[in-house]
């Protein structure tokens, strides 16, 4: 092998990058592509992840103003005249009790307790706004009004808060990531 053949195979490599070249050019593209996928694929993911999170605050949000409304309410009706703040309290259960069928589960029973108490809380109501009228019905129809009254404020509000309490934990849990 002379000059003549060392030219031969230099030539014949020199050759040879033309056509691996355009095969290197089309493996970088693919792999390129391949990356420019995975990165856009993480991307979604991770923007998935942050509409789950924030779909599932403002839940929490929404849901946390129900309970804040049951002891706005509670507290309203314990001091109950009629004012326009306490007035205030009870739309905003009220509007809490429609509500709640939309944020939480029906097998739950939230939204239907929370009706139930909106319901019986006109007990308080009507009594302190005219428990002096009630008087004239006799003092057997006032105590009646009366233990109503207070049997709907000292037991059926309070039995419902520790469950709507508990149930509400569920919902309002945030000690792991995943949630509900």
């Amino acid at each position: 092998m002379g000059r003549e053949g060392g030219i031969e195979i230099v030539s014949y490599i020199w050759h040879i990058p033309e056509g691996f070249a355009t095969l290197v050019a089309g493996v970088l593209v693919i792999v390129a592509a391949a990356v420019a996928w995975c990165s856009v694929q993480r991307q979604i993911r991770a923007t998935e992840r942050i509409e789950a999170t924030k779909i599932r605050l403002d839940l929490y949000n929404r849901r946390y103003r129900i309970f804040e409304s049951i002891f706005d309410f509670y507290e309203a009706l314990i001091g109950w005249t009629g004012t326009p703040e306490q007035r205030a309290a009870q739309k905003r259960f009220f509007t809490a009790s429609q509500e709640a069928a939309f944020l939480f589960k029906p097998e739950s029973g939230i939204a239907e307790m929370l009706k139930r108490l909106h319901a019986e809380s006109a007990k308080v109501i009507g009594f302190k706004e005219y428990g002096e009228d009630y008087k004239s019905g006799g003092t057997a129809f006032y105590l009646e009004q009366f233990h109503k009254a207070n049997h709907v404020l000292l037991v059926e509000f309070d039995a419902a808060l520790m469950k709507l309490k508990a149930e509400l934990g569920s919902y309002l849990n945030f000690h792991t990531i995943e949630g509900e």
